[in-house]
């Protein structure tokens, strides 16, 4: 057994320096990590701040813009209302002139008809009378 612990014994120290170095490693991983970390940590907080510049001056410019909308709508509503009121009107005064229109086509139309059935009167009966004369003067001759 005392071969046993020599040969701990003088493995006792091979093994401190293994732990110290491991040790020595994880802390340097360790102090990597929390560097990277640490760098990751400052670029959001400076990308957070850029944003929110970013942010304020788009709002700065915006809003005027949306006021303005907001005006712009106004108005064309109101410039919508006025047309809706003027195409109301042109299409009443359509239907006023359509019913004149066709008072007017029955106005003129009726003369129009009795002057053609009179004409048409008269001639068929010219052409009779022109049939009756024409049977006539055959028959003297």
């Amino acid at each position: 057994m005392d071969s046993i612990n020599v040969q701990a014994q003088a493995f006792f120290p091979v093994l401190q320096v293994v732990l110290l170095i491991g040790g020595i490693f994880v802390v340097f991983a360790l102090f990597s990590m929390l560097r990277n970390l640490s760098r990751l940590l400052q670029n959001s907080s400076d990308t957070m701040v850029e944003a929110e510049k970013a942010i304020s001056e788009l709002r700065g410019t915006l809003m005027p813009i949306l006021e303005k909308i907001d005006v712009s709508v106004d108005a064309l509503n109101a410039q919508l209302l006025r047309l809706d009121g003027i195409l109301t009107a042109f299409e009443a005064a359509t239907q006023k002139v359509t019913h004149t229109s066709e008072a007017v086509s029955g106005i003129v139309a009726t003369p129009v008809d009795m002057v053609a059935g009179f004409t048409d009167k008269l001639r068929r009966g010219w052409k009779t009378r022109r049939a009756e004369a024409g049977d006539i003067a055959d028959g003297a001759l």
